[in-house]
């Protein structure tokens, strides 16, 4: 990934990218839940975690796969997807990008 966000990401810019990520750009928050992912800190993490509960099913689903991307406490991760997976028993995109997000978090931390 090679966006602004990335960028911003990778100098840990997270104040910045959590402004972007209350905005309203549907675009732009998808974006910052992908480079999000890149990150290995509690920041980024937060800022997922947040993102899950947004209204737009797409920026859920942005949010999930990053949090099965984000390496900053895997066993913390898994219970917040479990706990997610629950909540959206209904949803199979959801659910599937649930489950897709824990097996990347179980082979990670092996």
């Amino acid at each position: 990934m090679d966006s602004k966000y990335a960028k911003l990401a990778e100098k840990k810019q997270w104040k910045k990218l959590t402004k972007i990520a209350e905005g309203k750009n549907i675009d732009d928050i998808i974006q910052v839940a992908a480079a999000c992912g890149l990150g290995r800190d509690e920041e980024p993490y937060n800022i997922l975690v947040d993102l899950t509960s947004h209204k737009e099913q797409a920026v859920q689903l942005a949010a999930i796969n990053g949090l099965g991307e984000c390496r900053h406490s895997i066993d913390s991760q898994i219970t917040r997807l479990m706990w997610l997976s629950e909540r959206n028993s209904g949803n199979t995109e959801i659910t599937g990008a649930i489950s897709r997000a824990v097996a990347k978090l179980r082979a990670a931390k092996r």
